[in-house]
């Protein structure tokens, strides 16, 4: 990570240490006060649904997890929303067109040896019943049934994701749906 190794402030080029801002121990500027905050990524994955009620996964060629299969995702690029990424990293990773229909779960992965991120995951469909194919980081794209799906999942895809659907648990219900309960 380029922000560890700095020793020169972005704005002034004077010297950044490390001192106390706001709590935390930070690197900040001497001579302009720049305080270079560390914050995780933002990532977005796809839950891709066919029509015959199989998940789209794809088969990792590159690491962390190569020849790992996994859910379609990847990092949010500047210019993009969260729904935006998603719709892009199915398309690059798998060749498939999906559509976004909510968000089925948010949540921080501090242990990725790339780099910490918040990963928004959305629940997708798609019209394809097969003819995924792999893209240039991946060495296989398909469909499964939930009740056949491949070995070994990779990242945290399988606890935390997959396996609540394939038992058909519940995911916690939204906010929204807890507002109703609050309201007279």
């Amino acid at each position: 990570m380029w922000h560890k190794k700095a020793r020169h402030c972005p704005l002034c080029a004077a010297e950044l240490v490390t001192h106390a801002v706001g709590g935390r121990v930070r690197v900040r500027c001497v001579a302009c006060a720049f305080v270079l905050y560390e914050n995780p990524a933002s990532a977005a994955a796809g839950v891709v649904f066919n029509p015959a009620g199989e998940i789209l996964l794809v088969r990792r060629a590159i690491e962390p997890y190569r020849d790992h299969w996994a859910l379609p995702a990847g990092y949010q690029e500047i210019d993009e929303t969260p729904q935006e990424t998603v719709v892009r990293e199915i398309r690059e990773e798998a060749g498939i067109v999906a559509t976004v229909l909510g968000l089925l779960d948010y949540f921080f992965v501090a242990d990725d040896p790339r780099k910490p991120a918040n990963v928004a995951v959305f629940l997708c469909r798609t019209s394809e019943v097969d003819g995924a194919r792999p893209g240039g980081e991946e060495v296989a794209a398909g469909f499964f049934p939930l009740d056949a799906l491949p070995d070994p999942i990779g990242f945290d895809n399988y606890p935390r994701i997959l396996s609540k659907l394939g038992a058909r648990e519940r995911y916690p219900d939204s906010a929204w749906d807890l507002l109703r309960d609050l309201l007279p």
